[in-house]
């Protein structure tokens, strides 16, 4: 029987099945190794990246949050309740000398001294660590350059230590008022806080605009999510 008989009789598939040029049955596609594949073939998907943006943002806003809470809540409601209204010498941006350590010290007494070390060790810890890791976190994400990433994170490190540093060196002053050389140091180490705080601010306004220069330049080349990349 020929090939067009079969095929009129069982279908055309049957007349090509038995023909001498028919291709055998492939085989099953091999899997490709990572290092096999050619540049640029893995990419990061943007809905990972928008995860992280969303992560981060949270634990920015949340170190933020806790930070502005302590500063503007707790520490004027405790130097309202426990120092008769005088202000806490870390709200001094400029600073303090002895005669106001000696008078703030008279002012919380025994016990407003411990509930002031209570305060510090509570949300006067956990507020500048959040806060520090919420900067981390943010520069860490959106810095693409290492030496710049590194030094943006340097000034968060360096601005949580010297505020837990601060609390405990203020502790001490505040509770020897006399001491001419800690209380210099507690004044230092405000003064201090207060000027990385100001630093932290600029590297954070520096790295917004590297986003937004990042964008409109991918906007421009139409690499952004759902764009149409221009012929």
């Amino acid at each position: 029987m020929t090939n067009s008989q079969k095929a009129k009789k069982y279908g055309a598939s049957s007349g090509k099945a038995g023909g001498a040029g028919s291709s055998p049955a492939r085989s099953p596609r091999r899997g490709q190794h990572v290092y096999e594949m050619p540049d640029g073939a893995l990419k990061a998907e943007p809905g990972k990246s928008s995860s992280a943006s969303i992560v981060v943002g949270a634990a920015l806003i949340i170190g933020i949050a806790i930070w502005a809470y302590y500063h503007a809540v707790v520490l004027t409601g405790f130097s309202e309740r426990a120092a008769g209204g005088m202000g806490v010498p870390e709200l001094q941006l400029g600073g303090f000398d002895q005669p106001y350590i000696t008078q703030f010290s008279q002012a919380l007494g025994d016990s407003g001294l411990g509930d002031y070390t209570g305060v510090h060790a509570t949300t006067g810890l956990f507020a500048p660590l959040l806060f520090a890791l919420g900067m981390l976190l943010f520069f860490g994400l959106n810095t693409p350059k290492r030496a710049l990433k590194w030094l943006f994170w340097l000034a968060a490190l360096a601005y949580a230590l010297v505020f837990v540093v601060g609390n405990r060196v203020l502790e001490s002053a505040v509770a020897s008022p006399n001491d001419a050389d800690l209380v210099a140091s507690a004044s230092g180490l405000v003064i201090a806080r207060w000027a990385l705080l100001a630093a932290l601010v600029v590297v954070a306004l520096i790295v917004n605009i590297m986003i937004v220069r990042r964008k409109l330049n991918d906007f421009a080349e139409g690499k952004l999510p759902g764009q149409r990349p221009r012929e």
